[in-house]
């Protein structure tokens, strides 16, 4: 759906401006004098090319730190007994990021409106998920607003943390690969070109392992245009091909299957799944809408199935635990675990328990692969320099020679 930049005055004749999601201008215009708004300039959304709205939105881009911030300094404004509606205000009055500001500042004008809290954060999906909004409006529904926004202030957090772990355990490793890559293209195509015209010059036989440095360097030098543009052509290749159905299915299988890493992804996805699950049980969700919510939320397509097949062996009156099993994704363990929670009607705090089990195994797992990366890649690295450095030394140890004799 389209998006509109709007500049309104409110009743008292100040200046508001925002971003609204709408079919056409005129919807926009309904909706700003539903809010008791008087227009004074709408224009759409510019998409693509450069424009400085577009580079100040990706200067000051939203993170998530922020939605959850928000979430936590709302939750506890309505736990001390604050209105929903004066909540939104004072943290909109203390939120820095501008555009943060502009969205809360619509959700803040909906609401008081007249709408719900779940429908006004449903105007902008690209900040506040489909879960976040159905856990808001089972929230709201319940009573318990409060303690669901703190909920999701805890599971944001937790996944924050874990992006960050992983992110820092891969930082080192892709530090190498670009060093490497420096290393290798100087030494190929800055320094052993030199080389070439005493080489050259002397008539002497060169060793396999230079005439093959030597045809690298002067493929690289000649058609570098060439080599970038494919690379660019099949990485857009893969894209596109990720897009489709049967693409996108077979890359996350054997994203699963790739030894050591297909295990730690598994990992992380399992927690995911448990920890969103769990959250949503203990919040009053039926197990049936939860997969439905959960199923949206995970990335994983492989895993997406999995859960969609639960959720219609559930409808079919089998147990929980049977399509999990069947699934193959799930490990006895945690298929165990859930059909204990099935029985005893705690299956919040098993999905919990698989959650907080699977925490300390990824961290293990990153550690684990990251203290085998990283000798990895300084022995690759190694070899990659003693080949080329052999590949200049021979010859001159040749010419050497020639010269004595």
């Amino acid at each position: 759906m389209p998006q509109y930049h709007y500049k309104a005055r409110d009743k008292t004749g100040e200046l508001i401006t925002g971003v609204l999601e709408a079919r056409d201008e005129k919807k926009v215009v309904d909706d700003l004098d539903r809010l008791g708004y008087s227009v004074v300039e709408i224009s759409p959304v510019q998409r693509g090319g450069f424009s400085f709205l577009s580079l100040f939105e990706r200067f000051h881009r939203l993170e998530k730190r922020e939605v959850i911030i928000f979430t936590r300094q709302l939750a506890t404004l309505l736990k001390a007994g604050t209105v929903l509606s004066s909540g939104l205000t004072t943290v909109c009055e203390q939120t820095v990021n501008k555009r943060f500001k502009a969205i809360l500042e619509d959700i803040s004008q909906s609401v008081q409106s007249g709408r719900s809290f779940s429908e006004s954060l449903s105007k902008h999906p690209k900040v506040f998920s489909e879960l976040f909004v159905s856990m808001v409006e089972v929230g709201e529904t319940g009573g318990m607003l409060d303690k669901v926004l703190d909920r999701l202030a805890t599971l944001g957090t937790q996944e924050l943390e874990m992006q960050s772990r992983i992110k820092s355990a891969l930082i080192y490793p892709v530090v190498l690969v670009v060093i490497a890559l420096i290393v290798v293209n100087f030494l190929v195509v800055g320094v052993l070109p030199k080389f070439v015209m005493v080489f050259r010059a002397s008539e002497a036989k060169l060793p396999v392992i230079t005439q093959v440095i030597l045809g690298l360097s002067w493929t690289l030098r000649r058609f570098w245009p060439v080599l970038i543009g494919a690379v660019i052509l099949i990485f857009l290749g893969v894209q596109r091909y990720a897009r489709t159905d049967e693409g996108r299915f077979r890359i996350h299988s054997l994203m699963l299957k790739v030894p050591l890493f297909g295990t730690l992804y598994s990992k992380i996805q399992i927690s995911r799944f448990a920890r969103v699950t769990s959250v949503l049980v203990a919040s009053g969700i039926p197990i049936l809408q939860a997969l439905v919510v959960v199923e949206k939320t995970v990335t994983n397509v492989v895993m997406r199935r999995a859960i969609q097949s639960v959720r219609y062996a559930i409808t079919e009156g089998h147990p929980l635990a049977e399509p999990f099993k069947a699934s193959g994704l799930f490990s006895p363990m945690v298929v165990q675990m859930i059909s204990t929670g099935e029985r005893s009607g705690n299956l919040d705090q098993m999905l919990a328990e698989i959650s907080s089990f699977y925490e300390p195994e990824i961290d293990y797992t990153i550690r684990n692969l990251t203290a085998l990366l990283e000798p990895f890649m300084l022995l690759v690295m190694g070899v990659m320099v003693s080949v080329i450095a052999l590949s200049v030394l021979l010859p001159i140890f040749n010419l050497i020679k020639v010269f004595r004799g």
